[in-house]
């Protein structure tokens, strides 16, 4: 098997809302003009760059289109009924003047609205986890396909709310095309420029046009799409390339290009009969294409800026709707006309800001801008209007053939079609195409060149040109608007990397908690930087997390090669946590810190734990059964439940592990000693199998450390300690030599339990020698090392290490855990150029090793499982709707596609389990089911120690120089001084050091609580080692 790809963790913080609407701005609109209910007019769809998808009732609105009728057809009737010489104008076909019969309210521009319907929420689901860019309906208006910049083409059954992946490219999808309602396919474009066409029954994908020609053509990027002619036998795409490129449906061969536009094309449309193309591109053009003749028919000039929206359900493309960059909404109606200068265009709105989408039905369009509400427009009927023009262009043709002169009755007739224009539609709306300016050219060419002559022969002063005028919209307000939410666009990470700081939309300034997934307090409508300074700490903290605002949501993304790198002293923390299920209180020792990776993932799959830790116990009991040939009933283990205290033995702080030690490892002292650099060691994973061989009730393995009370036993030296044992140092490496548990260790004297040699000593070499050797072979940790990352379950080391430090440089470090996979007997061995291939590296993987182990071993009595306690991941209360995503980043495409999404509360419910076995992959299921985590060298920071003038000595034998690991803080190193000066310096009055010691950096005195990271990047801000010098408190 070939290893996936990398896998990430995201989890979703939003606060909570009563209000439906988008987050962000619109990018897609449909409209259903049959919902499954009389109840409604019609449902509209819209889908934003929030990633949601909703769909809204469309109530006491005449959504359904009547159909489009000949102009001439039209032109007869009314001939016959109305004269010829009473014009149009007497009657009136458009729906504005019918309803001066009812209720009406009359508009600015003098023209009469309908009483208004309104539009209600109706459902919403979140289909994808980036931009949703385009929609499309199929099956009948049953179903929405959606496409979004996470690569994926999915369809979602809003009456069952069911969603279902129909496939994905390898770069963004940008746009969707489909035939018709009866069709089964649908055709996605996107940046991976393919053209890909789906089956709507599920048969995946039917056909895949390579628009980039193999890489060849680099601007082959899929923007639109569009489909046409009998049975949608023609696909039409474009791009930056700026060619509309004509595909045949059935085979994916090249029909014809179309090359005119000079930017990136937009919005194509193809009529049903399969002879016309209409486009619209960033040139500010709309082009209307011949398929059967070859070439450009018409280019139209409506629009000053770029045309990112086309919409028509005319079935010959003569009526048509565009929007631009600017916000301006055109119609134009191009019906019994041969000239594209002759067409009707009518300024129908202005949105004020680029319109994304346009789409229209019935009396009303809609519109999408990057503004999450939605507006509902006023549509007009062109056809009284279009009607008028097409006589007076007529009447002006026949007046002017031949040059003969007018008749009355044709002069009468062109006024009488101007009368009727201007009572249907200001004329400050109609736009002209003929030379780019507003208003209809009611003008015939004899008039213009006669007038043009007087003034010629006129001895006055010809004035200068006047401007155009500017258009005026036929609506200035909307019908309607659907709200929408405020969305977040902005966010801070503060020094903590804890908390983060939002602006939305509406300019309001929030405070996050990430471990509590919560919102902590809003400070207003201020400014977020100034609010970022106010209460922004002084600290360092490693990063563990990626933070991002891209959907409206703040969105925290964890990932294997970073996200256990941040570790938070608990007494930091230890008064915000929240009740624990406990009848005693958590109790943590002195500087223990806690793993904020390790610390949100087992709250956030905590109900993931308890329905895994069930299923084991099922296992094991039916193999006991089977083994023992009698039923064996036991009942399952207790719960895992935040709200209450589960009674099993994971959460017990006594709990052991099959092999008898204790699954809660003290955390390894803050010393500071001398030591040669050493194997990896990572503070965020205690050892969890120590001495595979030891029982039940074996007594666990005391742990050296120095500063664990009386009971523990330590040395600070990097090499060996009493009886030849290696030393659990924090700074230096993890346990190389495990002492057997039979071993007595006799406990060092309180005079040799911190004493550190200035030099290392020829015994002292002689161990380090002996463990160099131990460290190369294969059972050893260094061997063990090597193989990380050559298996498919072994966990890769990071790339983020400190460089070797040179022999006999004074090294110094603090606290943590080693990686339970150096010891655990559950992973297996991988030997040196092999490749463990057995298990996956997923969920699945991991529980497959687990069940394995059980039955190499032949016991089932004991659960392999080793989950991690409150003490050291204390309980959180995290709220039960907070999304979780695992996507993966594909290794040939341009981002990440979902392979789950769920809740916290969900992710322990069967049908998510049976989805997460095969999405969670194999470091979070090593982690949450074994407590191991990704094995990393310590970083450290090397620091100097001198003191403070002449009131207290240096120190010793070239103690002065050191370095430890970054988390180290400031009273462990006067600890540290105090326990190096000379005996015969005289000691505070106070019981520890920190009392009566000080620490000076760059002339400041550094606060106790600052570590050695926060030191470096806060007050010393250089280069090199770090000055440190110490002195009395009182000294000045």
């Amino acid at each position: 098997m070939v290893r996936k790809t990398s896998r990430k963790i995201t989890y979703l913080l939003a606060s909570q809302s009563s209000h439906h609407g988008h987050t962000l701005g619109i990018n897609s609109l449909a409209v259903d003009p049959n919902p499954p209910s009389s109840q409604y007019s019609g449902l509209l769809y819209s889908a934003g760059r929030d990633g949601m998808i909703m769909a809204w009732n469309l109530e006491n609105m005449t959504v359904k289109n009547a159909g489009y009728a000949s102009i001439d057809d039209i032109d007869a009737d009314m001939t016959t009924t109305a004269g010829l010489t009473t014009g149009v104008g007497a009657v009136s076909l458009n729906h504005i003047g019918d309803d001066t019969k009812a209720n009406t309210t009359p508009s600015t521009n003098g023209v009469v609205k309908k009483p208004q319907g309104k539009s209600t929420f109706r459902a919403q689901v979140q289909m994808h986890t980036h931009w949703v860019n385009d929609i499309a309906l199929v099956n009948n208006y049953q179903n929405v396909v959606s496409c979004s910049s996470d690569l994926t083409v999915k369809i979602w059954h809003p009456r069952t709310d069911a969603q279902t992946t129909i496939g994905q490219h390898h770069d963004f999808v940008k746009c969707l095309a489909v035939d018709n309602q009866e069709s089964d396919w649908i055709a996605s474009g996107g940046l991976d420029r393919k053209v890909i066409l789906w089956d709507l029954n599920g048969g995946g994908e039917k056909l895949q046009i390579d628009v980039g020609k193999k890489g060849e053509n680099q601007k082959g990027s899929i923007y639109a799409l569009g489909t046409g002619g009998p049975g949608g036998s023609i696909v039409g795409s474009g791009g930056p390339d700026s060619i509309v490129r004509l595909w045949d449906q059935r085979t994916g061969g090249s029909i014809l290009d179309f090359v005119g536009h000079t930017g990136n094309i937009r919005a194509i449309l193809i009529n049903k009969a399969g002879n016309l193309v209409l486009t619209g591109s960033s040139d500010a053009t709309i082009k209307l294409w011949s398929i059967t003749a070859g070439r450009l028919v018409h280019t139209l000039n409506m629009h000053d800026t770029s045309v990112w929206s086309l919409h028509s359900s005319h079935p010959n493309l003569e009526v048509f709707h565009s929007s631009d960059r600017s916000g301006l909404i055109v119609k134009t109606d191009m019906r019994g006309t041969s000239e594209a200068e002759d067409s009707m265009c009518v300024l129908v709105c202005n949105e004020h800001e680029g319109v994304n989408k346009v789409v229209a039905s019935g009396d009303y369009l809609w519109t999408a801008t990057a503004n999450s509400r939605i507006h509902r427009w006023r549509d007009v009927d062109t056809t009284p209007a279009t009607m008028q023009l097409q006589r007076l262009q007529r009447s002006r043709r026949r007046s002017s053939a031949g040059y003969q002169a007018r008749s009355q009755d044709s002069t009468l007739l062109r006024q009488a079609a101007m009368a009727g224009i201007a009572s249907q539609i200001p004329v400050a709306s109609l736009i002209s195409l003929n030379a780019g300016t507003y208003g209809p050219s009611l003008l015939d060419p004899e008039e213009i060149t006669l007038a043009s002559a007087t003034t010629m022969r006129s001895e006055a002063p010809v004035p200068p040109p006047a401007e155009p005028p500017q258009p005026e919209p036929l609506w200035h307000n909307p019908d309607e608007t659907i709200e929408g939410q405020t969305g977040l666009i902005k966010h801070i990470l503060l020094n903590d990397r804890r908390r983060v700081l939002t602006v939305d939309t509406a300019g309001e300034v929030v405070l996050w908690d990430l471990i509590k997934c919560v919102m902590v307090r809003s400070y207003g409508s201020r400014d977020i930087q100034e609010v970022a300074d106010e209460i922004n700490t002084f600290e360092t903290m490693a990063n563990w997390c990626q933070v991002n605002t891209r959907t409206g949501q703040l969105a925290v993304v964890l990932e294997e090669s970073y996200c256990f790198d941040a570790e938070i002293y608990a007494d930091e923390v230890e008064a915000d946590l929240p009740p624990q299920p406990s009848t005693e209180p958590l109790q943590f020792r002195d500087d223990q810190r806690i793993n904020l990776g390790r610390w949100i993932l087992r709250n956030l799959f905590a109900n993931l734990i308890e329905a895994e830790i069930t299923r084991d116990s099922n296992f094991r009991a039916q193999k006991r059964f089977a083994l023992s040939g009698r039923e064996t009933r036991r009942g399952p283990p207790g719960r895992l439940s935040f709200s209450h205290m589960p009674p099993m033995n994971s959460w017990n702080e006594s709990a052991r592990n099959a092999n008898g030690t204790s699954m809660l490892l003290p955390t390894p002292g803050l010393v500071i000693g001398l030591a040669t650099p050493a194997p990896a060691y990572n503070p965020a994973n205690p050892p969890l199998h120590v001495g595979a061989d030891a029982n039940a009730n074996a007594t666990p393995m005391p742990i050296q450390s120095a500063d664990m009370g009386p009971t523990s036993t330590a040395t600070a030296s990097g090499g060996g300690g009493p009886g030849g044992a290696i030393v659990t140092d924090y700074f230096s490496s993890a346990l190389a030599q495990v002492q057997p548990p039979s071993a007595a260790v006799a406990p060092p004297s309180s005079s040799t339990a911190s004493e550190i040699p200035a030099t290392p000593s020829a015994n002292d070499a002689a161990a380090e020698d002996q463990a160099g050797d131990n460290l190369s072979t294969s059972s050893s940790l260094m061997g063990r090392l090597r193989s990380f990352g050559k298996g498919r379950l072994t966990r890769t080391t990071s790339t983020e290490s400190t460089k070797q430090q040179e022999g006999g440089k004074i090294d110094a470090g603090g606290g943590g855990a080693t990686d339970g996979a150096t010891t655990s007997g559950l992973l297996p061995t991988v030997e040196e150029g092999k490749v463990d291939q057995s298990y996956d590296d997923t969920l699945a993987g991991v529980l497959q090793r687990i069940q394995n182990e059980y039955e190499s071993n032949g016991t089932y009595d004991t659960s392999n499982f080793s989950v991690s306690v409150p003490s050291e991941t204390p309980i959180l209360q995290i709220p039960t709707e907070t999304a979780i995503i695992i996507s993966e980043q594909r290794v040939d495409a341009g981002g990440t596609m979902d392979l789950y999404r769920g809740t916290v509360s969900s992710c322990g419910e069967d049908s998510d389990v049976a989805t997460l076995q095969d999405a969670a992959p194999g470091w979070l299921a090593e982690f949450l089911l074994l407590n191991k985590t990704p094995q990393k060298e310590l970083v450290k920071v090397s620091f100097v120690l001198q003191p403070f003038g002449d009131a207290l000595p240096a120190l010793p034998n070239g103690n002065a120089r050191l370095n430890a690991y970054r988390m180290l803080r400031t009273k462990k190193i006067l600890a540290y001084v105090e326990e190096k000066l000379d005996s015969s310096v005289k000691r505070g009055p106070g019981s520890s050091a920190d009392e009566w010691l000080e620490l000076v950096c760059q002339g400041q005195v550094v606060d106790n609580s600052f570590t050695l990271a926060t030191i470096r990047a806060r007050v010393w801000r250089s280069g090199g080692d770090v000055v440190l010098l110490y002195r009395r408190k009182d000294t000045k």
